[in-house]
């Protein structure tokens, strides 16, 4: 899945000369907690967060008898060039869903610009995003059922599975597959369009094959 698909493309941007009351203005205005920092042509030079503002503010908040008036006053006169973050993690308009995934874990940020080859602004993924695009793609909210079966982990043993499931006429929404903790196996999670799911489980099963159910992981 391409990140294109599910980015965010009408992005709310800032300028780093923007003071931060004008950049919290539009978050909020935006529902938005982060906000790419843009120059010339659009191009990224930053990012400020909500927390970057909350940051900023901290210290005048903890002086003895300070007022919002300051507060109001700090971030009037404070711009955003002076608190955003200029080494940002990227996405490009190249990437795949998964290597979106892998950098908003490994680099632990919330959300990730996405630019093209010019370092362009094109758009913003977050995490919300993706979790929206998983659910989609899982059938989650569909009528369906679901099934882990552990099968051996060698070349033909999915399509079987899924000859059994097909023997039925249901459709297949999804099929994930992941290791498991017996070692030449692995966990295949199908989601199933139908409810009438014990046969074909009874089928699965006299096959040879084993489904999981959650009293396997409770100890």
């Amino acid at each position: 899945m391409f990140i294109t698909r599910r980015m965010q493309r009408a992005v709310a941007t800032i300028s780093p000369s923007a003071s931060l009351q004008e950049a919290r203005r539009l978050m909020r205005g935006q529902n938005v907690r982060q906000l790419p920092v843009t120059g010339e042509g659009n191009k990224l030079v930053g990012i400020l967060s909500d927390r970057d503002i909350r940051e900023a503010t901290l210290p005048v908040g903890l002086l003895p008898g300070s007022s919002e008036k300051e507060m109001e006053e700090m971030l009037a006169s404070t711009t955003v060039e002076k608190v955003m973050t200029r080494k940002v993690v990227t996405a490009t308009v190249n990437d795949s869903l998964e290597d979106a995934i892998v950098l908003l874990h490994d680099f632990r940020v919330n959300a990730l610009p996405v630019v093209d080859d010019e370092g362009t602004v094109a758009g913003i993924i977050t995490r919300t995003d993706v979790l929206k695009a998983f659910i989609e793609a899982l059938g989650i909210g569909e009528i369906s059922s679901r099934l882990e079966v552990v099968v051996p982990d060698v070349p033909g043993s999915l399509a079987e599975v899924m000859t059994i499931i097909k023997s039925f006429h249901v459709n297949v929404t999804s099929v994930l597959t992941t290791g498991h903790t017996e070692p030449g196996t692995r966990a295949v999670f199908f989601r199933i369009a139908t409810l009438h799911v014990e046969p074909i489980r009874k089928a699965i099963q006299k096959a040879g094959y084993r489904i999981l159910n959650p009293a396997d992981f409770r100890e």
